[in-house]
């Protein structure tokens, strides 16, 4: 048990210090902004994880949560109940901070009318998520990748799935496949 607890603790230690790292800001307000927001939505996922004893974390609770900070009612919800493990829980919850942190910023949540719509569904093995803006102000795919698409796209891929984006002019959308 004590090996375990050391195990988690150095996981989470690692992801901060990645964290702290690789985060990037015009100045230390913004930087420690930024990296307040991805602890807490860290630390929203070990909370429920803590919660089950480890044993999943609820993807809708996980979800509500880490979005309750960004005008709660501009964002619609649809999927099954499903029990995420540890690293999956903590990768979304991550994502989901990164897209909502960008929408508040550059997007949808930027603008009084617009809406995020997020949508899961389980496929033959995979845990199929897709993000997407709408009624915000007119966007462009950003000229460099940022910390938030790094993040995304290399979390994703470090549990074997796909990020992908797909800048619209009614609003970014995208979609995570993680196998489950």
């Amino acid at each position: 048990l004590a090996r375990e607890v050391d195990h988690r603790a150095k996981n989470v230690l690692a992801v901060v210090q990645s964290i702290c790292r690789l985060s990037k800001a015009e100045n230390p307000e913004a930087y420690m902004s930024a990296v307040e927001g991805r602890i807490r939505s860290l630390s929203i996922a070990h909370t429920l994880l803590s919660e089950s004893r480890w044993e999943g974390a609820d993807l809708r609770k996980l979800v509500g949560q880490v979005l309750a900070p960004y005008r709660p009612g501009a964002t619609n919800l649809d999927g099954p109940d499903i029990l995420l493990e540890p690293r999956i829980a903590q990768t979304i919850g991550l994502a989901l901070h990164e897209l909502a942190t960008n929408a508040a910023k550059y997007g949808a949540l930027a603008a009084s009318s617009g809406t995020v719509t997020l949508c899961w569904a389980i496929g033959e093995g995979t845990l199929n998520l897709t993000w997407e803006e709408a009624g915000g102000p007119s966007i462009r795919g950003p000229i460099v990748s940022g910390y938030g698409m790094r993040v995304i796209e290399g979390s994703t891929e470090q549990l074997g799935g796909d990020a992908s984006f797909e800048w619209q002019p009614s609003g970014l959308r995208c979609s995570l496949i993680i196998p489950l």
